[in-house]
């Protein structure tokens, strides 16, 4: 499984105490954008708005914040630690500073609270990371609810990413292929299959899959890029040229197709 994860990072340095009594205690000498600074204010004159605390914690974490906003969920869980809300919104800052067991403790309250599809997914997709077969166990119970059919779609999908993530390709690929028949325009079910095939070096049956990934969605990426890899395998290089460049234009931060072109054109010189 290929992971595109991106993180905004600011350069600010923090240093902050526990809140105590739900009372904003952050270090004042940490400098923040005006913005922050005036929540953080507002918050201090009014401790019991949950609106302005949460607009703070938001805030935060859009700037990576996150030391700083974990401790203000935490002042709103010790009013209300029954609150299904507050710890997921915990376990999604969690996610956020790299705390994958911090992450999973929130989820699991949450659900523990409210065992909504969303929760459970979320849990199932952070233990099939894992590689943790209560990926599975939550996969099943969302199937279990009964709930539309865009959540049946993911639960095959993490069930997928289980398995390809345990080396068991096979049962993989036929929960992914169930996750495609709950929704056709699942991309990256598609995308797992074909890299599936391209690290068994099965190069012809994993374009037939990026090509369909690209049938699907023209506008992404990834497929052009992938279906180019394959092209490249199979010594077809002027079409892989203009898959890797198809791809180029429509990611220009996608370098390594810009390298493959130079490549390709260089090995004919």
């Amino acid at each position: 499984m290929r992971i595109f994860f991106c993180i905004l990072s600011v350069i600010v340095s923090i240093s902050c105490n526990n809140p105590k009594d739900g009372k904003n205690d952050t270090n004042k000498a940490t400098v923040y954008p005006v913005f922050v600074q005036d929540l953080i204010q507002a918050v201090d004159r009014f401790p019991d708005s949950t609106e302005l605390r949460v607009q703070l914690i938001d805030t935060m974490d859009s700037l990576n914040l996150t030391k700083d906003a974990l401790l203000q969920i935490d002042a709103l869980i010790a009013r209300d630690s029954g609150n299904y809300g507050n710890w997921f919104r915990k376990g999604e800052i969690a996610i956020h500073a790299a705390d994958t067991s911090m992450a999973i403790q929130s989820f699991s309250r949450a659900a523990n609270v409210y065992a909504t599809p969303d929760v459970l997914l979320t849990l199932a997709n952070l233990y099939a990371a894992q590689k943790n077969k209560l990926a599975l166990t939550l996969s099943t119970q969302v199937i279990d609810q009964q709930p539309d059919r865009t959540y049946i779609a993911h639960s095959y999908y993490i069930a997928g990413l289980y398995y390809a993530n345990t080396g068991k390709t096979g049962a993989a690929i036929e929960n992914f292929n169930r996750c495609i028949q709950q929704n056709y325009y699942y991309l990256d079910a598609y995308l797992e299959i074909g890299w599936i095939y391209f690290d068994q070096q099965k190069y012809i049956p994993a374009k037939e899959i990026f090509e369909t990934a690209t049938a699907v969605k023209p506008t992404d990426a990834r497929g052009h890029y992938w279906t180019a890899k394959c092209l490249e395998k199979l010594g077809q290089s002027d079409k892989a040229i203009n898959a890797y460049q198809l791809a180029f234009n429509l990611d220009n931060s996608l370098s390594e197709a810009s390298d493959a072109i130079s490549r390709i054109k260089d090995s004919k010189k």
